[in-house]
């Protein structure tokens, strides 16, 4: 099992017990997941948030 698959599991086990949402999963996206572990753990596309300073 490779570090990608390591955090997706992880992932998947908090989401599941409520530890974590679907805006924190989302916050891993690009960093230890991709879109479509998003996917794999929540059940929903991924859409990329912007930023946008006011």
């Amino acid at each position: 099992m490779n570090k990608t698959e390591l955090f997706k599991s992880a992932y998947i086990y908090l989401y599941k017990r409520g530890v974590y949402d679907k805006a924190k999963v989302a916050s891993f996206v690009g960093k230890t997941i991709d879109a479509a572990a998003y996917k794999e753990i929540t059940g929903d596309d991924y859409v990329d948030q912007i930023e946008t300073a006011n």
